[in-house]
């Protein structure tokens, strides 16, 4: 036992090449150790990056087309109430109104002035006027709806505020930072809050486009 000890401990000392070179060698079956990577950060805002602000002929135009089973003169009664009760929701401004009615078009043009809050504390509100028209198009079966002339009075307080176009502050190239992988540190929660109130509202259309 103790010369079998021996040559144990003597095979152990030698480099691998003795070791080849004395018909000994390594099994196939060794496991290989997987190097553990660490997965990328998932970003939070990453939905309000890409192609979610639509720009036509330089225009910052949010459009959507809604199906429905009632006629142009039903679509049309439908989106008059409905734009009218909106202009009266809690957070619009007195400046928003039905503008314009075409009932032989079945065409409604509206002006909205509301508040864009951003952060709110029993110390202070972080927000904007988000003004906007939206154009509702009834026909037969659909309406089509415009959302358009978008932009924004910030900071009213201070020296009456600053003014911004959507087109020159939500769009990829403001809206984003250079490599388009965050938003941009100011006008980033613009882009943020406009798309999410664009999809509240189109959401809210096609609710009361369905309802019975």
């Amino acid at each position: 036992m103790t010369m079998r000890k021996a040559i144990i401990a003597l095979i152990l000392c030698f480099p691998l090449c003795s070791i080849a070179q004395n018909g000994w060698e390594r099994p196939d079956n060794q496991p290989v150790r997987q190097e553990q990577k660490t997965s990328p950060e998932v970003y939070q805002y990453e939905k309000y990056l890409g192609n979610v602000v639509p720009e036509v002929n330089g225009e910052v135009v949010w459009e959507k087309t809604f199906t429905s089973d009632k006629n142009a003169q039903d679509n049309y009664q439908t989106m008059l109430n409905f734009l009218t009760a909106m202009t009266k929701e809690e957070g619009q401004l007195e400046q928003s109104a039905v503008t314009l009615v075409n009932k032989q078009e079945h065409m409604i043009v509206c002006h909205f002035e509301e508040w864009m809050v951003f952060k709110s504390t029993f110390i202070s509100t972080d927000r904007t006027r988000f003004i906007y028209t939206l154009i509702a198009d009834c026909k037969d079966n659909s309406v089509n709806v415009k959302i358009m002339r978008i932009h924004y009075l910030y900071d009213e307080l201070r020296n009456g505020g600053i003014r911004y176009k959507a087109e020159e502050w939500i769009t990829d190239k403001w809206g984003l930072n250079k490599k388009k992988t965050r938003l941009a540190k100011v006008s980033g929660k613009f882009r943020r809050k406009t798309v999410d109130r664009v999809d509240d509202i189109f959401n809210n259309v096609q609710v009361c486009l369905q309802a019975k």
